[in-house]
């Protein structure tokens, strides 16, 4: 035994972490149970530490691994925050953290930007304390507690963190406890410039996107789960869309979107967030259809379908063909099957009219498709964007942008691709002629047709 190993016996009394959370847990409950059930005091933090640090230095405790300074403060956040998931939620910017992925109670990966993810040294207690956790975190942001009859759940967490989480009731096995996701929305509040020197797309492609949707063009955007659209389309709208020009965005249950700028105190631009609310009673249901109509009510001079996935395909359509700039989300698998899932779509409601004229009214609403893709690599990259249109009575895609893969390699367990972003052709003249029409200056115009301003 090493001399810092015999004073540490000598002065302390060692005990595991989970046996003193357990008699720290009893003492207080025995000792101040008001304090433990108070939900709204200012002082309650305060009050608990000191009562802990006071506990642990009668007890002479000490954890190894652990200093006597931060013990406290763990315990704490075992007993009224959300146990080692707590740091993270208060500081996902700070350690560049994308997500976390819980696999089972003693089973958590920690996802970084860049691509980077390892596994976590720190774990729940044990299956049950995993579902108490994740219930405190429900309850706090206002959404019923997890049981089984209802085991799984999904939330938002203030205006950046999505959580879904399954907490068994005969889903999992009981020995896991439970699997979640927690997603930390653009963590790091990425900018156009972020996004350039992460290699997701060039300065011209963006340029290209925010130019189009400023003057008055609609767009949409595919791509799987996890490949940056909602970050991708925020910094579009925040780049796009003037302070002076009232921005109405529509999102299924949870808002993601935190678009309101403010500078000391004042809102310097114009920005309704709006969002889906579910309900068993179905009088009290408001969906993106009911919320669309209000919003072309509200006089917006941009609009966003954050993601089209049932009828109100349609009513977003409409919205586009009226002359209002739309952005939104689709899940396909490329560019070239977007018009067809959103005539699927459209479907839903007008079954009435025929695919031709749905086609016709999906490349007029959306000339400009693009697609965002987290590659083999973990980098987020734009790899399409085209115009659509129909001609001679077919659909035509001209291809803008693409990223051409040249070949990928095997690098000490990790892929390594290489390619580039290429201009494979510049938008039509009758887009031209419509960017013209709602006011794009002629410099910006040959700048996103590379000079070509036929």
């Amino acid at each position: 035994m090493s001399r810092s190993e015999d004073l540490f016996a000598a002065e302390k009394r060692p005990i595991t972490f989970s046996e003193l959370l357990n008699q720290a847990q009893q003492y207080l409950s025995t000792n101040y149970p008001k304090l433990l059930a108070d939900k709204n005091s200012n002082q309650k933090k305060e009050k608990m530490l000191s009562y802990l640090r006071k506990f642990i230095s009668d007890k002479s405790y000490a954890v190894r691994g652990i200093d006597s300074e931060s013990l406290p403060l763990r315990l704490y956040q075992e007993m009224a925050e959300y146990s080692f998931l707590t740091p993270y939620f208060y500081n996902s910017k700070k350690n560049n953290i994308e997500g976390i992925e819980i696999n089972a109670w003693d089973d958590i990966t920690v996802k970084y930007a860049g691509g980077l993810q390892e596994k976590s040294a720190q774990h729940f207690q044990s299956p049950q304390q995993a579902k108490d956790i994740f219930n405190r975190l429900l309850r706090n942001s206002g959404y019923p507690p997890m049981d089984d009859a209802k085991p799984i759940a999904r939330g938002h967490l203030g205006s950046n963190i999505r959580i879904t989480v399954d907490s068994g009731g005969g889903t999992l096995d009981n020995d896991v406890g439970l699997c979640a996701s927690i997603r930390f929305i653009n963590p790091n509040g990425l900018t156009k410039r972020d996004l350039v020197s992460n290699g997701t797309l060039t300065e011209e492609m963006m340029d290209l996107l925010c130019g189009i949707y400023r003057y008055g063009r609609s767009m949409l955007l595919a791509g799987e789960t996890d490949a940056g659209k909602t970050t991708l389309m925020s910094v579009i709208m925040s780049e796009a869309v003037p302070y002076g020009k009232k921005l109405i965005t529509i999102e299924y249950g949870d808002r993601e979107f935190n678009l309101v700028v403010s500078k000391d105190g004042k809102i310097l631009n114009n920005v309704i967030h709006l969002r889906t609310k579910d309900s068993e009673d179905i009088k009290l249901v408001v969906t993106p259809q009911m919320l669309l109509e209000f919003s072309m009510t509200m006089n917006p001079d941009f609009l966003c379908m954050a993601e089209i996935r049932g009828a109100e395909a349609f009513e977003t359509i409409e919205a586009a063909l009226t002359g209002h700039p739309v952005i939104g989300t689709v899940h396909v698998d490329c560019c070239e099957d977007i018009p067809d899932r959103l005539v699927q779509l459209a479907s839903i409601k007008c079954s009435n009219l025929s695919d031709t004229t749905l086609y016709r009214m999906v490349t007029k609403a959306f000339p400009i498709l693009f697609y965002e893709q987290k590659m083999e690599d973990s980098k987020r990259r734009v790899t399409d964007i085209c115009e659509c249109f129909i001609q001679n009575d077919k659909l035509v895609f001209n291809p803008l942008w693409v990223y051409a893969t040249k070949y990928n390699e095997e690098r000490d367990g990790k892929t390594i691709i290489h390619g580039q972003f290429k201009k494979s052709g510049t938008i039509s003249a009758g887009l031209q002629r419509r960017l013209r029409r709602k006011g794009m200056p002629e410099t910006m115009l040959k700048k996103i047709t590379g000079g070509d301003g036929t």
